[in-house]
């Protein structure tokens, strides 16, 4: 199983790829509590994305977050067959596997979690907490995981605007995540993928810093991980000394462009 860390193109049974690339910043923040990773299945015909946002102070919130990839690791291994036959079914099993190896860590671990299945051309998504998820085409929205927070709850009341989420003072205020005594209840989703086509998770460290349109920019450019690095440190910035950490992965689906190629010649980063 390869764990890809950069800028990659997969390519799949249906004569179509997948361009990633990922990067996280530390913020303004003494430790780093976001933690992702990118797995490619063997065959190339698959892709499972994740990000989770550590809570809790001290090492717990890192240690929570790296229980969530660790999981994510082992359940692509073990329980490949079932993400490729009953995907829906799949990432809420993921999500029980997390939510039980975050509780293992310590009472006062918790996690948000965002995951993405890549199977040919269509999309599995699962997220606990407030980090998100985005599917956008030609520049619109077409998906936007929904934020388990009390600022989310008050957006979806009209007492504030859409906009206003990422300032507003419960932000942070999260009903639901990975961790403590009571099962995860998390939410999912699926669609299909068209050429061209960005899909994203973030944690809220970036989406609070950096817009729609800026993500989307990053489909002008080959090179995700270096639009994945360029948006993390853009959303550290603009936090200044009290940034939140931050952690971006972009995957974009687009046609095979060179028959005959090798999957190993194609793979080399851009």
């Amino acid at each position: 199983m390869a764990i890809l860390l950069g800028n990659d193109a997969v390519m799949g049974k249906q004569c179509q790829c997948w361009l990633w690339g990922g990067a996280s910043h530390l913020g303004g923040r003494k430790e780093q509590q976001d933690r992702w990773s990118v797995y490619i299945t063997p065959e190339k015909d698959g892709l499972l994305a994740v990000i989770a946002d550590g809570l809790g102070g001290h090492c717990d919130g890192a240690l929570a977050a790296q229980a969530v990839i660790d999981a994510a690791k082992e359940f692509i291994h073990v329980d490949l067959e079932i993400l490729r036959v009953r995907p829906q079914e799949a990432v809420l099993l993921l999500c029980e596997r997390a939510q039980t190896a975050v509780a293992a860590v310590s009472a006062r671990a918790h996690s948000t979690m965002v995951a993405l299945w890549l199977y040919q051309d269509q999309a599995y998504w699962m997220h606990i907490g407030d980090s998100r998820f985005y599917h956008l085409r030609a520049g619109r929205r077409l998906v936007r995981t929904r934020d388990h927070s009390t600022a989310q709850m008050l957006m979806e009341l009209g007492e504030i605007s859409e906009a206003e989420i990422a300032n507003h003072p419960d932000q942070n205020r999260l009903y639901r995540c990975l961790g403590g005594g009571q099962p995860a209840k998390p939410e999912i989703g699926s669609g299909s993928v068209s050429t061209g086509d960005l899909l994203v998770l973030c944690s809220d460290g970036l989406w609070e810093h950096v817009s729609e349109a800026e993500l989307w920019a990053s489909t002008y450019s080959r090179q995700l991980k270096v639009m994945a690095r360029t948006l993390v440190e853009r959303a550290a910035s603009r936090g200044g000394p009290q940034a939140d950490n931050a952690t971006l992965v972009l995957v974009r689906l687009r046609p095979q462009e060179t028959r005959g190629w090798s999957w190993v010649r194609y793979l080399r980063p851009s």
